[in-house]
């Protein structure tokens, strides 16, 4: 999936939008939304977390946008906001008990292997639940969100060499 908006663009909505420029923000809104969405809910494993956690991306989005430096692309800096919320809401449902949503997926391939599926995106999808959390978030922000091993890095808090490994 390729971001269907520029860096500068991305950057002028995102000024606009710390002016509170309500018409920025819902252009910034309908170019990012599914963006993060699908981020949030390949992360999160449920679709009904993940839309709560992306309206609370872009709302800390719209209450934040003057506090915005430039020091990464804006994609970065909401996928950043999106990851935080998301981590909170893993927290808090730790805290809380578990989530019947959110469940282990390494029974996948028990009871059979994987020359049992036809469809290699089947394979690769199957396969990608199987990696740890972590790691299936790194393939996910360089395949699917096309980032940077430094915006990786950044948005992670891990050293470059971590994301590269």
């Amino acid at each position: 999936m390729s971001i269907m908006l520029s860096d500068e663009e991305a950057l002028m909505l995102i000024k606009k939008t710390s002016m509170k420029d309500e018409e920025a923000f819902h252009r910034l809104y309908e170019k990012m939304g599914k963006i993060v969405y699908f981020y949030l809910q390949r992360l999160m494993k449920n679709e009904n977390l993940a839309e709560e956690i992306m309206v609370q991306t872009f709302t800390e989005v719209w209450r934040s946008s003057d506090k915005f430096r430039g020091q990464s692309k804006v994609t970065t800096w909401v996928i950043g906001i999106a990851r935080n919320l998301a981590l909170k809401e893993f927290r808090d449902i730790k805290k809380h008990g578990s989530h019947d949503d959110i469940k282990d997926h390494k029974h996948l391939f028990q009871n059979g292997n994987p020359s049992d599926f036809s469809d290699k995106k089947e394979i690769l999808k199957n396969s990608m639940k199987l990696l740890s959390d972590k790691h299936r978030e790194v393939l996910d922000m360089f395949f699917f969100l096309e980032m940077s091993y430094s915006e990786i890095s950044k948005t992670m808090g891990i050293s470059i060499n971590t994301v590269k490994s």
